[in-house]
């Protein structure tokens, strides 16, 4: 119980809920008691819920930190490129089924911006290659043949991105990313932007469904 001296406006000794009156030469002191180490709070169900989204989200992130820096370039005065990701992403980022969490990776967004997308998009994989087709025609205002595609493609089963290659550009209208001899058959994700050759402008990403002629 704390001890109030000199009046209700005097100070106090002693320990009064989470704080403790003290003196030293005369002065009189009000400290907050420190919580012991090694005590930690048991996260609530909602809190538990909040920080695996964080993780997954982030996790998945993290790898592409230098290709989301040329998607979401405009952003990146006051955040890294995971970070801007991670907000443009958060709330259309998951699936919920029960108790499991896993990633909508068709929401998913690796860029922000108003230059056109190609349309007509497809996706392949055979032998061990992704081959990804678009329209070559510039739709929309201010699209240029020599925009800049970037592709990307995921594995979940290994956990590993690969990018097409740099000088790719919107006129070609194919590229092929090679997976290196991933063991990765089934379940790969594939996405599509376009960047100016200025890197000033750049599209939506653009999800692409795989098809596949490998059993």
């Amino acid at each position: 119980m704390g001890i109030i001296q000199k009046g209700i406006n005097g100070p106090f000794k002693g320990k009064t809920g989470s704080v403790v009156g003290s003196s030293w030469k005369k002065v009189n002191y009000i400290k907050g008691l420190q919580r012991k180490k090694g005590v930690k709070r048991k996260s609530t169900p909602e809190q538990a819920i909040q920080q695996q989204r964080f993780k997954l989200l982030n996790d998945f992130l993290r790898p592409i930190s230098q290709f989301l820096e040329v998607g979401l370039k405009p952003f990146l005065a006051k955040a890294t490129g995971v970070n801007a990701a991670f907000s443009l992403n958060y709330d259309h980022a998951f699936l919920v089924d029960g108790d499991h969490l896993s990633l909508n990776y068709e929401a998913m967004q690796f860029s922000h911006g108003s230059l056109c997308t190609a349309g007509a998009e497809k996706a392949r994989h055979e032998n061990g290659l992704v081959t990804v087709t678009w329209h070559t025609k510039t739709y929309g205002m201010g699209g240029e043949m020599d925009d800049i595609a970037n592709v990307l493609v995921y594995c979940p089963e290994t956990d590993q991105f690969f990018g097409s290659e740099p000088d790719v550009t919107r006129q070609d209208g194919i590229a092929v990313v090679d997976l290196l001899g991933d063991k990765c058959r089934t379940g790969l994700h594939t996405w599509i932007f376009f960047v100016d050759n200025q890197q000033k402008r750049v599209s939506p990403t653009v999800y692409i469904p795989l098809s596949t002629n490998e059993s």
